[in-house]
């Protein structure tokens, strides 16, 4: 038979106070004289005691928590960076909870409304609508009511024209360019976009940086296949078979780079000698691939502590900055060469 836990009125027995001191020592009260302080919190600690969340919730209006809200924990930029919010929650006395969309706008919204319902104290979105250059009007509305009532943070995303209470992006756009500057400083004048989506913000983003750098470039030099290793192995295997080659390749991220590296192997081509490729995002697959793919790190602890920073200054009444930006980081691998002359 399950023990019954602890009330606080086991407490006020064993510590020989009233209720209403424990009562006071669980709500944090300062008028508590601290030798019956020290003997609640005796008698809690030896009837392993543990608050209850729920009424704390309706006495402070907080209930310490945070929703988090992403489309896919499977992706390693996703659960890295989600690693990073939830061990910054923690040290700041918060704990997370997690809204796992598997990219459906329709869980999506589920999440959305229930986290709310659950009284959480503020929201971080990550993907979906906040990264949807033509988000569903019925989705965007539902947003934006929770918006106008909770605090909410899009993180590497935005919603324009709703009432969030910041952004916070890590400068792809300038880790793009830091990629293409790159490229070109070995020679690279002849350039393929791989990966992405039209549906995806960041990637949209991307390929108008890479169509100004590259304004004549043949339509299958452009494979918008998705974001994963087989939208890379896809995207190469067109590409080759399409005729001239580039001599570089510009992924969309490195999944996308790792499946169009394995693609250029199975194909008889060496990268770098015969062609070289980017990615983006410097997950671990980066490192782990023959040869260490050149990446963008999107400086994942910053934007973790800075989008953790603006939630709560919002939670606590203030206001943050509307749209934050954290330096990108070029990592320099094994993945790039110098192209004179093309293959």
């Amino acid at each position: 038979m399950r023990k019954k836990a602890p009330t606080i009125y086991d407490i006020a027995q064993r510590a020989q106070v009233s209720v209403a001191t424990v009562s006071r020592v669980l709500n944090g009260h300062n008028t508590v004289n601290e030798v019956l302080r020290e003997r609640v919190e005796q008698a809690m600690r030896e009837l392993r005691f543990r608050p209850n969340r729920i009424a704390q919730t309706l006495y402070h209006h907080r209930s310490k928590t945070i929703g988090c809200i992403l489309p896919d924990i499977g992706n390693p930029f996703f659960s890295q960076l989600f690693l990073q919010l939830e061990i910054g929650a923690f040290e700041r006395g918060y704990t997370m909870i997690l809204g796992n969309t598997v990219s459906t706008r329709d869980m999506e919204l589920t999440y959305l409304h229930a986290l709310t319902e659950r009284q959480v104290d503020g929201l971080l979105y990550l993907g979906g609508l906040t990264n949807d250059p033509h988000p569903d009007p019925d989705a965007l509305r539902a947003l934006h009511d929770i918006a106008e009532r909770l605090p909410i943070v899009a993180v590497n995303g935005d919603v324009p024209g709703a009432p969030l209470a910041s952004s916070v992006r890590s400068d792809e756009r300038g880790g793009t360019r830091d990629l293409l500057n790159l490229l070109h400083r070995h020679g690279h004048t002849r350039v393929a976009f791989l990966g992405g989506q039209l549906d995806v913000t960041t990637s949209v983003e991307k390929l108008d940086l890479y169509r100004q750098q590259h304004p004549d470039t043949p339509n299958h030099w452009i494979q918008l296949t998705g974001l994963t290793i087989d939208a890379g192995r896809v995207a190469m295997t067109a590409l080759l078979a399409a005729g001239t080659p580039p001599t570089a390749c510009l992924c969309v991220n490195d999944l996308v780079a790792a499946g169009a590296l394995a693609a250029a192997h199975e194909r008889g081509l060496t990268v770098p000698g015969d062609l070289s490729i980017v990615g983006f995002d410097d997950i671990f697959v980066a490192q782990v691939v023959t040869p260490p793919l050149t990446s963008v790190n999107h400086n994942y602890p910053e934007v973790a502590r800075q989008a953790l920073d603006a939630l709560l200054d919002a939670i606590e009444g203030q206001k943050p900055e509307r749209h934050i930006s954290v330096p990108t980081r070029l990592i320099e691998r094994d993945s790039v060469s110098d192209r004179l002359v093309p293959l």
